[in-house]
């Protein structure tokens, strides 16, 4: 998942018709970064993204290709946005609306809830213990530490890359 950091203000900063093209422009950067490792995005969410790829032999080095171009994104700075991480299974489910797949489950709501904590924290990249597991072969990563989600029982062990 990635969100534009204090969208709202951001947007504010910039003129009226400005706004929506740089908005515009990261959304399809982002997209393309995706695109290109083999992800998909499930869901725009008007300052920022859900993204997913299907578990592989490949995946955990197509995401950490994918998270390496996007911290190189991050240092541009228009706009500064946010990259979280988490890898766990899903349900596909219901109707596809807007050519979106429908993906249920606790791991879903276990991401929007550290992208919460993340934005809380000011963290730029994240990553839940169990994605870090996936690529920290592939990617350089740090501790964290240890930090409570909403509506998840215990703390969790997150990883900065």
């Amino acid at each position: 998942m990635a969100d534009i950091e204090s969208s709202t203000q951001f947007t504010k900063r910039l003129p009226l018709e400005e706004a929506p093209r740089v908005t515009g422009r990261w959304l399809a950067d982002c997209k393309q970064i995706i695109d290109d490792s083999s992800g998909a995005i499930n869901k725009f969410l008007g300052d920022g993204f859900f993204a997913y790829w299907i578990e592989g032999d490949d995946t955990a080095a197509s995401v950490a290709r994918a998270l390496a171009v996007l911290k190189e994104q991050q240092v541009r700075e228009q706009p500064r946005f946010r990259v979280v991480v988490h890898y766990g299974k899903v349900f596909v489910g219901g109707a596809a609306s807007l050519g979106e797949e429908s993906l249920l489950g606790n791991e879903v709501n276990f991401v929007f809830r550290m992208e919460k904590m993340a934005s809380g924290l000011g963290a730029l990249r994240l990553l839940s213990e169990a994605a870090n597991a996936q690529i920290k072969a592939l990617l350089p990563t740090r501790e964290e530490g240890r930090q409570s989600l909403n509506s998840f029982e215990g703390d969790y062990l997150f990883f900065s890359f």
